[in-house]
């Protein structure tokens, strides 16, 4: 969270900052359904935008309760010979927590850390409003969750608003 923070006051504190700010707020669907948002700024370093990436992602399943919260950054560019759409990749931190509740019995929690991935396609169908489809996987320790396996991916639909 603190490397977002700072990700994010640096890309504000330079002079054009408030007129080229990425938005993007978004649905995750999968196993776990969750929001999330993307936050950062527009045109730097040759890039169509660097952004902070955060987002979480719930399930209540009969006696399991999981989460998972993810930090990530990301860019995102336009290939010359395709205009009409971009592509974000970002990479970063996930972490997963659960807690099971055995019937009769006490409770069992398990958190664990791992890497976290995503990509996406942005289409230009309305020139101010972007719409964004991607795919996220987070890698998780199999014995230190209680996903059916390490991997916890969604798939996500946002829109990239003008601020």
């Amino acid at each position: 969270m603190k490397k977002i923070i700072c990700l994010s006051t640096l890309l504000f504190c330079s002079s054009n900052a408030i007129a080229n700010v990425h938005f993007s707020p978004d649905l995750k669907m999968g196993s776990l359904w969750g929001v999330g948002v993307q936050l950062g700024q527009t045109d730097v370093l040759g890039y169509e935008a660097i952004y902070g990436s955060f987002g979480i992602t719930e399930s209540h399943w009969f006696s399991d309760r999981e989460a998972v919260k993810h930090y990530r950054v990301g860019v995102q560019y336009q290939q010359p010979t395709h205009e009409t759409y971009s592509v974000q990749l970002e990479a970063g931190l996930a972490k997963y927590k659960g807690s099971r509740d055995y019937f009769g019995r006490d409770s069992k929690e398990l958190t664990a850390y791992g890497p976290s991935i995503a990509a996406a396609l942005v289409f230009d169908y309305n020139s101010p409003i972007q719409v964004r489809y991607g795919l996220e996987v987070g890698y998780f320790r199999h014995q230190d969750t209680f996903l059916p396996s390490g991997l916890s991916p969604q798939l996500s639909v946002g829109v990239s608003l003008p601020l």
